[in-house]
């Protein structure tokens, strides 16, 4: 699933914020920490929101340029469900750049989140 988000993206922290909206009939029902992210999961087990923290840093380590989190004019969550867990691709476009961030989160037992 594939949705339009907003963004925030905090340059002293570089912390990158996307907020996913949801409905008046969801809240955000807990906080999971993963890696580098913090994943906001309403009552409907929909990602609400996501933090990257030291964004920058992680999109050098795969090899991705950073400068792009300064000229971002959107920001979107993919979640896929995968064997034994699920992919989240964060998608930055920013003037004539556009860079894929991938994690792939392994799971114990079977959920579903969606974006």
């Amino acid at each position: 699933m594939e949705k339009e988000s907003t963004f925030m993206y905090d340059e002293d922290l570089d912390r990158l914020m996307i907020f996913n909206n949801i409905g008046d009939d969801e809240k955000v029902y807990g906080s999971v920490n993963i890696l580098n992210l913090i994943l906001d999961i309403t009552t409907k087990n929909r990602i609400a929101n996501i933090e990257i923290r030291n964004v920058s840093d992680y999109l050098k380590s795969i090899e991705k340029d950073p400068s792009i989190l300064k000229m971002l004019n959107s920001a979107k969550i993919n979640v896929m469900q995968v064997r034994g867990g699920f992919l989240i691709q964060i998608v930055l476009v920013g003037l004539n750049k556009i860079e894929k961030i991938p994690y792939t989160i392994p799971t114990e037992e079977k959920i579903l989140i969606t974006a």
